[in-house]
């Protein structure tokens, strides 16, 4: 399908979605545990790594939800009937890659690559996680909200961009703990995946765990 505009975005996800499991189903859904309390900020992912097929189903443009939009799903959210206050993922495809996008969009609709980050992150591509961190420090004053987790995929070579993403990141949005996937520690082997070599991981853990020894997290 064609990207989505931010104002179709907000409207899908306007919804009056119920997200519960049909009542014929008497166990629990693990999917839908998983998912229950989490929000949803973009479709599409830029990476293109070889061993994944989220390009293939969501595309290669980001297409992002307004601020207005996901604060009101989490209002809605919170409002549920003995809901415990926290969100369980801030995040989509890539926690990180909201509101990016080729800054020439003539140059990206004509581009072939697979990946705007293999084997290094595009000229062309607008890091800046302004909006991201913006939205964030929004949500973090949503009344009745305790925390918002971020357990998205982190994608570690993009986040080295913005120090002050990590710094957040590890103050507010984990309780200590952050899963990500380095995927591989052999060159050859992350190379034909179409991901950044180890040193991109080992340079975001040293950051990340400052960060959160300066949080007072062990």
């Amino acid at each position: 399908a064609l990207p989505l505009t931010t104002e179709e975005m907000d409207r899908v996800y306007g919804l009056p979605y119920i997200k519960k499991a049909p009542p014929s189903y008497k166990e629990p859904v693990p999917a839908l545990e998983m998912i229950k309390d989490s929000i949803v900020i973009h479709r599409g992912c830029f990476g293109g790594c070889a061993f994944c097929s989220l390009t293939l189903h969501q595309g290669r443009f980001i297409q992002s939800r307004s601020e207005a939009s996901i604060i009101k799903e989490i209002e809605k959210l919170l409002r549920t009937p003995r809901h415990p206050g926290n969100i369980s993922d801030l995040g989509a495809p890539s926690a990180n890659m909201y509101r990016l996008g080729g800054k020439d969009i003539k140059v990206c609709e004509k581009c072939r690559k697979t990946s705007c980050l293999y084997p290094a992150i595009c000229a062309n591509l607008g890091t800046d996680h302004g909006p991201l961190l913006a939205l964030m420090r929004r949500v973090r004053t949503v009344k009745g909200l305790k925390k918002a987790f971020v357990a998205s995929g982190i994608r570690m070579d993009l986040a080295l961009k913005c120090g002050e993403y990590i710094s957040e990141i590890a103050r507010f949005h984990t309780g200590g703990q952050l899963k990500v996937a380095p995927e591989h520690v052999s060159e050859k082997v992350l190379a034909a995946m179409r991901k950044p070599p180890v040193a991109t991981f080992t340079k975001f853990a040293e950051l990340f765990l400052a960060e959160s020894k300066k949080a007072g997290k062990e």
